[in-house]
């Protein structure tokens, strides 16, 4: 019974997050919601009270998947691998599971879903210190300065990160965002790692 709930738990937020990939903007209601999962809307308020609490639900599944896996990074890289591949990570998680990242660039949220806005925030501000973070190890641990300070660099990932993933959107999720950004990276380590 527990599987079972849990099952239905992720065939709605799947198929949330298949309406999400879309071309057109879809208008998510529980009805079409429950439409798609060819399951009630009454199972889908069992499951969730509301809307928002499915959308709460896949960043907590989003949250969850990629810090423990930053983790096990930061255990076995390299300093100077690690900025990027966290990079990396995110984008081949929404590569992946691509209605997500119209979640995280906040682009399928309404004003009645302004807790997750916050949410998504502080899961973009952690990426960014997990980042500066590994500037700072790098520096830490080769006796090496950066060309600019850690928070610079950063900085300068995130804004990357978050382009790629809007760049990944606006071509309908056509172009890969791992591909451009590989190459981007290795531009970028010849700038940062002097």
């Amino acid at each position: 019974m527990a599987e079972s709930k849990v099952s239905r738990k992720i065939q709605i937020m799947q198929t949330l997050a298949e309406m999400l990939e879309e071309k057109a903007p879809v208008k998510i209601t529980t009805a079409e919601l429950a439409r798609r999962t060819n399951i009630t809307e009454a199972a889908i308020y069992r499951h969730f009270p509301s809307k928002r609490k499915i959308y709460e639900e896949m960043v907590v599944f989003f949250e969850s998947n990629i810090f423990p896996r930053i983790e096990a990074m930061k255990q076995n890289q390299s300093s100077d691998e690690i900025p990027g591949l966290i990079v990396t990570l995110i984008l081949t998680f929404l590569e992946t599971n691509r209605g997500f990242a119209k979640i995280i660039n906040k682009q399928a949220l309404s004003p009645a879903e302004a807790k997750i806005d916050d949410k998504i925030s502080l899961i973009l501000e952690k990426l960014q210190v997990e980042i500066k973070q590994s500037f700072q190890a790098y520096e830490r641990d080769t006796k090496k300065k950066l060309a600019v300070n850690s928070s610079s660099c950063s900085d300068l990932l995130m804004a990357c990160m978050e382009g790629q993933i809007q760049t990944f959107i606006r071509s309908n999720f056509k172009n890969s965002p791992v591909v451009s950004w590989q190459e981007h990276w290795e531009l970028i380590k010849k700038i940062i790692f002097v």
